[in-house]
């Protein structure tokens, strides 16, 4: 997934940013590398803001995948605040363990992969309406957000605090590191599980080091306890990839024998043009067309962040009016919900609500989508 990410102290829960910093490798920031990687042939040349799975934020690279067949999840812990992903988006998903009591799922998700039955929406948008909050986020701000249909953040609880039906209601639970697959497990198999849950977010990217990095064969070891112990009604969202021109979705299938397991893919996607976005999520969807297609992070991408708050809103509803008319996109989840407060520079001019909750430029922009 795309930079997003984080909160910290991964002991004890905090949601994490969908969105990331920008890193430098071989003096290219992070951002530039998970746009490149999304550049393949035949897409817009030159991005500059996009990834490949967030669809790429997370692309630069730094720790090596964990030498263990089951990668606890990390040894290290993000900065709070911090978002990650390689695309840009990879996830934090700092989070505590729920114990027996605490697994119940409190998420819709959505109750179907029909973005034209599902959700009440608003625009004629349908389900298609998420929204990706990152670290910081307060249980009152969805509230605020009157047009969406779902939310995520980056571990399987919502985070603390007092929540409206509502908010509990439209909560969609990520699995984001292979850590979190023995609570996923009990979550699902609970008395209240959750209708869709997302798994891995970002596993061929870490960001700063600080999120687990796992090769396909890894992910495909980790995940073979909710394999063999799904639940009988929740639907699994497929892992979020930083590079969606690669080959790891290949392996992990191929390891996994699981492709069939999944109701849907994921990819993250931040560029600074949306056309550049909309190229890349066909490009992904030529390749991986049996299912539908989830974008769980999806923002401008830009570095030095030019783009003014209109301009974003344009942005946005590009998007949005893309994901309605292309009869494979079934959820978009903007990013961010909240305002990011560590000078994260991939993305630019997306938040809409700032720490305290009040209406930011782009809040009545992402009201007023009209999706036909």
């Amino acid at each position: 997934m795309r930079f997003l990410l984080v909160t910290l102290v991964f002991a004890l829960s905090v949601s994490a940013r969908c969105t990331r910093r920008q890193l430098k490798e071989q003096a290219l920031p992070v951002t530039g590398q998970k746009q490149a990687a999304q550049n393949g042939p035949g897409l817009l040349s030159n991005a500059t803001g996009g990834s490949a799975g967030d669809l790429g934020n997370a692309g630069s690279s730094s720790a090596s995948p964990s030498s263990s067949p089951l990668p606890s999840g990390s040894s290290t812990t993000p900065a709070s605040g911090m978002s990650t992903s390689a695309s840009p988006s990879q996830s934090s998903g700092a989070t505590s363990n729920p114990d027996s009591s605490d697994t119940t799922a409190t998420g819709s998700g959505g109750t179907s992969t029909d973005s034209e039955s599902a959700g009440a929406g608003s625009g004629n948008c349908g389900a298609l309406k998420g929204i990706c909050f990152n670290g910081g986020m307060k249980m009152s701000m969805y509230d605020k957000i009157k047009s969406a249909t779902e939310w995520i953040t980056f571990q399987l609880k919502m985070p603390d605090g007092e929540a409206s039906e509502r908010t509990k209601q439209d909560h969609v639970p990520m699995m984001a590191f292979a850590e979190h697959v023995k609570d996923a497990v009990e979550m699902v198999n609970g008395p209240n599980p959750p209708p869709w849950m997302l798994t891995f977010n970002e596993p061929d990217f870490s960001y700063m080091g600080w999120t687990p990095k796992m090769t396909p064969e890894e992910a495909a070891a980790a995940i073979k306890p909710l394999l063999d112990k799904p639940g009988t009604s929740t639907k699994y969202v497929a892992p979020a990839i930083v590079f969606i021109d690669g080959d790891w979705h290949d392996k992990f299938f191929a390891a996994c024998g699981c492709k069939d397991f999944f109701s849907a893919y994921n990819i993250h996607q931040y560029h600074k043009e949306s056309s550049e976005v909309i190229n890349q999520v066909t490009s992904f969807h030529n390749r991986w067309n049996d299912k539908p297609l989830w974008i769980t992070e999806v923002a401008p991408g830009n570095a030095n962040c030019t783009l003014s708050w209109d301009q974003a809103g344009s942005f946005m509803k590009d998007i949005y009016k893309f994901a309605k008319n292309s009869g494979f996109v079934d959820r978009v989840f903007w990013n961010s919900g909240n305002q990011l407060t560590n000078a994260d520079e991939n993305v630019c001019n997306s938040w809409l609500v700032d720490t305290q909750g009040n209406p930011g430029p782009l809040l009545e922009m992402f009201e007023n989508v009209d999706c036909s």
